[in-house]
């Protein structure tokens, strides 16, 4: 591609963006993503730790308030509009983490609406427990969607393990999003991320819409095939998004599977896997069709979140 190209991609694209999955650099979030373990991950993607995560780990006053304005600089310098963040309970992890819902309202308010919250479950708690702050989260905290991370709980569950059907009802109730994290780090073994399991989940509630972060690497043709068969079946409503994984060994597929079917893949970052800025310009840089690019960057997402103030342009 050459300049004059990722140029006017970029100018067109300025504004629109959203960022499925960014975790700011705050509290839980930057205690769990260690400085060691954020820039392994940075340096195999060929770039260095984002300047905003940096200055979250400095032993500075107000270092987080400067580090969370450095995320919003950066996503203004590459027309990223909207980030959206996860909550989480990742307790079968060597350091437990605990991003509850009310850190993602607090963070919501701080960034001006600019980064939205995905609630998280604690599967130590009881199904009517959970059930019960499915509700709250969303009707009254305001959050527009939630994440599920099974594989990550005190005793590990696969995506399609009937404990879950009650949470995948009021989810499909509430009419929201949910974001699985699927990828390598998804459970104790990568059988945690096999398409299968969210094929079974995406069937049985068809009408729920089903993200995919991290495109269940290393499953990229299995994962490419399920947002195939979501597309033509119309039995389910699968996304993929790839985030990270894009450029990683493989990654091609996802590209492909971007120009192929252009309505079933969602971008984001993964921040701070991947900075704001590094990761928009790279992907910028794929060969991905305009059209499809305009699906990737922010109409898919933009969709899911139509009835989120500040989510339509």
């Amino acid at each position: 591609m050459s300049e004059a190209q990722f140029e006017a991609r970029f100018a067109r694209l300025a504004g629109k963006i959203i960022d499925f999955r960014l975790r700011p650099p705050t509290g839980a979030y930057r205690n769990f993503f260690t400085p060691n373990v954020v820039g392994a991950v940075n340096r195999i993607l060929g770039h260095g730790v984002p300047r905003s995560y940096t200055i979250s780990t400095e032993p500075y006053p107000h270092a987080e308030d400067r580090a969370v304005q450095a995320l919003i600089d950066e996503m203004d310098s590459v027309g990223v509009r909207l980030g959206v963040m996860n909550g989480r309970h990742s307790v079968n992890r060597p350091v437990p983490v605990h991003i509850e819902d009310g850190d993602l309202v607090e963070l919501t308010e701080r960034t001006g609406g600019r980064v939205l919250g995905l609630a998280g479950i604690d599967f130590d708690k009881s199904i009517p427990e959970i059930l019960a702050g499915l509700d709250t989260a969303v009707k009254e905290m305001g959050l527009v969607g939630v994440c599920l991370e099974p594989g990550l709980a005190r005793t590990p569950m696969y995506a399609d393990d009937e404990k879950l059907f009650p949470l995948y009802e009021k989810i499909a109730d509430l009419k929201v999003p949910l974001l699985f994290m699927t990828g390598p780090l998804a459970g104790p073994d990568i059988s945690h991320t096999d398409p299968v399991r969210f094929d079974r989940v995406a069937r049985r509630y068809s009408t729920m819409p089903v993200v995919l972060g991290h495109g269940c690497y290393p499953y990229v043709n299995e994962a490419v095939a399920l947002a195939f068969k979501s597309e033509v079946t119309g039995l389910m409503n699968v996304f993929v998004s790839p985030d990270v994984y894009t450029f990683a060994p493989g990654g091609n597929a996802y590209v492909e599977g971007i120009n192929w079917l252009p309505k079933r893949f969602i971008y984001a970052s993964a921040y701070s896997f991947f900075g704001v800025d590094d990761s928009v310009r790279d992907t910028l840089k794929l060969p991905v069709r305009e059209d499809a690019l305009d699906d990737y960057m922010y109409r898919n997402a933009e969709a899911l979140l139509r009835n989120v103030k500040g989510a339509q342009q």
